[in-house]
């Protein structure tokens, strides 16, 4: 008996060890947040061309984000520094992208493109916890973890998101003809808002095919309905951005119409910008989704008729360690099932899938890493408009 006690008292330790580990951390993680937001508001910044959008200011010189502290990192937009003990992971990914902060972008561009709020295909279904809930849309392709809030919440809202994913090959469909395009497109992001809303803050990548200018690849930001796509400058053109580059992007949300925050980086080609886009439309920030996507953006005018682009030939293209929190510091994850997430397939204009994911819920690349697939016409032959 006097075994079978202690051994029932280690278990009551270690269990109420675990329950103070992760409190405390999701107290931290809340912190952190009061604090970023805080210095993010009063950091330097300079105006970019399009007017309400602003580039944080480049770290001077000799400056070494690996030593910095967190207020210094966050003077100059850049993410703090994880806790190496607790997650060696993403110190692990945030120290390579801070080794190859070479150009600090300062400038971005107004792009006809838009990515809008999710569209869906058919009746959403009701999400349910511990099951991951399938939906269909005719832009978006991906996992959204969700809530029902209506208005930002100080401690549910999505405020900050994650993601380092592989930039695809952004081809045309085998057996294409210039006839069925133009263009195709894939547009790679993550962001809050946009699931159940007429709002979503994002930073990603587009991957394309002209027919009468061939591949292009380019990197963004973007606050719908305020800004249309933003393409991020180097000097005097777009910053370099190649298929296979790594990318780096994490969405920070704060409440309603308060300016918005998007880090983006291409570790591979080393430049990075962080955008501060103030608020023009729209009814601002909720925080009731977090996504992770690949979209086919707006709008192709065909015969004066408007349309979404024709998804890209992508093939295969996976996202790794992927995840977002609320203002609390509840850690959520695209296999996540302690809320409603949502896996969705995108439909082409007829009805036919043409993109899915795949996210589990075990492991760590189960839990935080996602595959996509192409298919259908968007894989062979073309879809029509």
């Amino acid at each position: 008996m006097q075994s079978q006690n202690w051994f029932l008292s280690r278990i009551i330790a270690v269990a109420m060890v675990t329950v103070l580990v992760v409190s405390f951390t999701s107290l931290a993680v809340a912190q952190i947040s009061a604090e970023r937001e805080a210095a993010f508001a009063s950091a330097p910044k300079i105006p970019t061309s399009v007017a309400g959008v602003y580039a944080f200011t480049a770290p001077p010189k000799g400056f070494n984000p690996l030593t910095a502290s967190n207020s210094e990192l966050w003077q100059y937009g850049l993410p703090e520094r994880p806790d190496k003990a607790l997650d060696p992971k993403h110190y692990a990914v945030w120290e390579r992208a801070m080794l190859a902060l070479k150009t600090s972008a300062n400038d971005v561009k107004a792009s006809t493109i838009v990515h809008g709020p999710m569209k869906p295909a058919g009746a959403v279904p009701e999400g349910i916890s511990n099951v991951p809930t399938s939906a269909t849309s005719y832009n978006w392709s991906g996992i959204a973890n969700t809530n029902k809030l209506k208005a930002w919440n100080k401690k549910t809202s999505f405020d900050v998101v994650y993601s380092v994913w592989n930039v695809p090959n952004g081809r045309p469909p085998f057996s294409y003809s210039c006839s069925q395009g133009p263009e195709w497109i894939v547009s790679t992001w993550n962001g809050i808002d946009g699931w159940n809303n007429n709002d979503v803050i994002q930073g990603g990548t587009n991957s394309g095919y002209s027919c009468s200018t061939g591949y292009f690849y380019t990197g963004w930001v973007e606050w719908y309905p305020s800004y249309p796509e933003l393409v991020i400058v180097c000097g005097s053109s777009a910053c370099p951005v190649y298929a296979g580059d790594d990318f780096y992007a994490i969405t920070y949300g704060v409440a309603g119409t308060a300016t918005q925050s998007v880090f983006v980086e291409d570790i591979t080609t080393q430049w990075h910008i962080t955008a501060s886009l103030t608020w023009v439309s729209g009814p601002g920030v909720v925080g009731s989704s977090a996504e992770y996507i690949n979209e086919r953006p707006c709008c192709v005018t065909v015969n004066k008729v408007s349309y979404l682009y024709p998804l890209a030939n992508y093939v295969f293209d996976f996202f790794d360690y992927s995840y977002a929190y609320d203002v609390y510091g509840t850690l959520f994850y695209p296999g996540a099932t302690t809320a409603a997430t949502y896996n969705i397939s995108m439909l082409a204009d007829n009805g036919t899938t043409i993109s899915t994911v795949e996210a589990g819920t075990a492991g760590f690349q189960g839990r935080y890493s996602l595959w996509f697939a192409d298919e259908g016409c968007a894989n062979s032959g073309g879809c029509a408009y």
